[in-house]
């Protein structure tokens, strides 16, 4: 069943006509011919986007690109679930209905087999330059954001040499005080699919044995499964957890703005394989409005772009754009403060997440003593 979502457009007749004075238009730097896009995306006037972020996540970006672009109209639907974004489009293409123009979801898989079914429109947007190549799987597809996933604890239950900055230091500890931990560690369950399969997967790929080593030294503390940062962050905040792992920082820093909770709270980087997921767009096959779509792209992965998502909450992956202006962290910044890119667990496009799924939870279970 495909559920409705939340439908968000910021770009209001009075916001238009007061931006029309200021329009900013495309950067002077890029290409010559650039103007014949924003022509086609001006007489085409809308842009209609599916993702699984919320209205504040969209808020400063939508405000950017207004003042570049008046005369489009933007909309993004808010879906409930990154697979209902492409379930979603697929279903009303496949009776032609109108549908989004651009895709933007934290769905490394569900983003292999969409680029797989030749539904993603090939563009190379002015500003691939400054993106690595990992950013960048297929043409057409770029990342919005690298969001990590993190530990968080109890800061009253868990001192603070106790509180885990390495996977291999969190093992130790719950071991060790296997008796007050029993029952109070969390992270998402693997057999959930989601974060928790994709966060897991990462992980083992960057460690190996070592990793299902650890998994296994962790099943008599007897974890507990969630399937989302919401529940785990309020649950360690009331004691019931004393400590988390592999949450989304995304989720769980905002929190962190209530005084009372981050005297509670507390969180680390997992210095010895940061997972990171990556969260991808793409303009569709299908989009009635391909050259709005263009300019949505080129903006997200501008500087400008990456800077207004981060005020919105997320993770900036372009490498030049650095915390600050509300900022809490950057792809840049994470790299740094786990010691270098070769401590990055990297949750992306890779079809072995889908070629391997089943023999993975049949493992991930057995480690875990999950039925």
């Amino acid at each position: 069943m495909i559920r409705l979502g939340r439908r968000t457009t910021l770009a209001l007749p009075a916001l238009l006509l007061a931006n029309k004075a200021h329009a900013q238009g495309a950067p002077a730097s890029y290409p010559q011919g650039y103007q014949d896009i924003v022509a086609g995306a001006e007489r085409e006037g809308a842009l209609l986007i599916y993702s699984i972020m919320s209205p504040e996540n969209w808020r400063p970006v939508l405000e950017g690109f207004n003042r570049r672009y008046p005369k489009v109209r933007v909309e993004t639907l808010d879906l409930p679930n990154s697979r209902e974004v492409f379930e979603r489009y697929l279903a009303e293409r496949g009776t032609n209905s109108r549908s989004a123009d651009l895709l933007a979801t934290a769905d490394p898989g569900g983003w292999i087999e969409f680029q797989g079914r030749g539904e993603v429109m090939p563009y190379e947007s002015p500003e691939s330059a400054a993106w690595p190549a990992w950013s960048k799987p297929w043409p057409g597809v770029y990342t919005i954001s690298s969001d990590p996933l993190v530990f968080i604890f109890n800061k009253m239950l868990v001192p603070e040499p106790q509180q885990p900055k390495s996977f291999a230091q969190f093992v130790a500890t719950a071991v060790e005080n296997q008796g007050r931990w029993r029952n109070k560690i969390t992270s998402y369950g693997a057999h959930n699919g989601g974060f928790g399969y994709s966060s897991n997967f990462g992980f083992v790929q960057k460690h190996g044995e070592q990793a299902w080593d650890w998994f296994k030294q962790l099943a008599p503390v007897r974890p507990r499964w969630e399937r989302s940062g919401g529940p785990m962050t309020e649950k360690v905040t009331s004691g019931e957890y004393a400590a988390g792992w592999f949450v989304s920082a995304i989720t769980f820093w905002p929190r962190l703005n209530d005084p009372a909770r981050a005297r509670v709270l507390g969180w680390n980087f997992i210095a010895d394989g940061q997972p990171v997921i990556l969260r991808g767009m793409a303009a569709t096959k299908g989009a009635r409005n391909p050259n709005a779509a263009k300019l949505m792209i080129d903006y997200i992965a501008s500087a400008e772009g990456q800077t207004a998502f981060g005020r919105g909450g997320l993770t900036p992956a372009r490498p030049d754009v650095q915390p600050g202006e509300g900022i809490r962290h950057t792809y840049s910044s994470i790299v740094q403060a786990v010691g270098g890119e070769q401590n990055i667990a990297f949750i992306d496009y890779n079809q072995k997440m889908l070629d391997d799924y089943q023999p993975f939870i049949d493992r991930w279970k057995q480690a875990y003593g999950v039925s």
